[in-house]
């Protein structure tokens, strides 16, 4: 069998540098695509080239004799998306998507806005597909690493909202599974970690890896509002609090799909907080 040549966009990204890892461990010809190739720090062996996938003309130039493409696509909505994704899919003949599952209603669906419109996209457009749709990332806890610095308590909306979160590592397993073997053409997984846990319960855990006592104050809406509308804008913002405060009486399902692809348990946010102790200062 020859060389598979695998082109991966947002290569710099939580999961993508864990796929570029993967797909050069099996041996792959690996192509990242990056806005900043100068700063991309990715291994010698990658040919990083200039672009994102917004840009229909260096997606082109980076897909041209490809065999497969993981589509990372940015932005909270879908405009501008099928430029781009009718480029790649006339040059791929297999695209994968990283997407997000929708984990309220028990059977991994695709997450509705800016996913579902993509996937639509790619099915359109792509020979062969494989949407990987991943539930919420463990690695977005992270961003109670700087409470943590000066503080015992994490102030968040909602401690009692439940989520199967997902490691990266596993996200980008299942993706090089997906990219590499045929058997997972025009399929579609829902991936989480092994365990629904409420954000109280994830405070706990990192305290338990840290050896701390930690505690959980309730944010006030409004606060937590204005504090998210800074970082993702206020729509998307009331969102994702809306989404939070349903996980209180329905909590996220737990994908058995990760096991499925990769013969083993997903990884537990317990693991996933050991790999990033050092984050939270431990």
């Amino acid at each position: 069998m020859s060389t598979p040549t695998a082109l991966v966009t947002g290569a710099t990204g939580k999961v993508g540098r864990h796929v570029v890892d993967g797909l050069l461990e099996a041996g792959a010809e690996v192509r990242a695509l990056s806005r900043d190739p100068e700063r991309a720090r990715l291994p010698p062996e990658v040919r990083v080239l200039p672009g994102d996938p917004t840009d229909s003309t260096a997606l082109a130039d980076a897909a041209a004799g490809a065999d497969v493409a993981l589509l990372v696509w940015i932005g909270f909505d879908a405009t501008g998306a099928e430029g781009p994704v009718a480029m790649l899919g006339e040059r791929v003949p297999h695209v994968v998507q990283l997407s997000a599952a929708d984990l309220t209603t028990g059977g991994g669906s695709v997450q509705q806005g800016v996913w579902a419109d993509v996937e639509s996209l790619v099915e359109q457009h792509a020979e062969h597909h494989t949407f990987v749709r991943a539930g919420g990332f463990a690695a977005n806890t992270l961003g109670w690493a700087e409470q943590l610095a000066g503080s015992d308590t994490v102030r968040l909306p909602h401690p009692l909202a439940t989520r199967s979160l997902v490691h990266e590592r596993d996200i980008a397993a299942v993706i090089v599974r997906a990219m590499l073997d045929p058997a997972h053409h025009d399929r579609a997984y829902a991936v989480t970690g092994p365990d629904a846990l409420t954000q109280a319960q994830q405070v706990a855990t990192i305290g338990r890896v840290l050896g701390r006592d930690l505690e959980v104050a309730e944010q006030p809406h409004e606060e937590a509002l204005a504090e998210l509308a800074g970082v993702m804008g206020p729509e998307f913002a009331r969102q994702s609090l809306g989404y939070w405060a349903s996980l209180v009486a329905t909590p996220e399902a737990v994908s058995p799909d990760v096991e499925r692809v990769l013969g083993r348990p997903a990884l537990t946010y317990e693991r996933w907080v050991q790999d990033h102790r050092a984050d939270f200062g431990g």
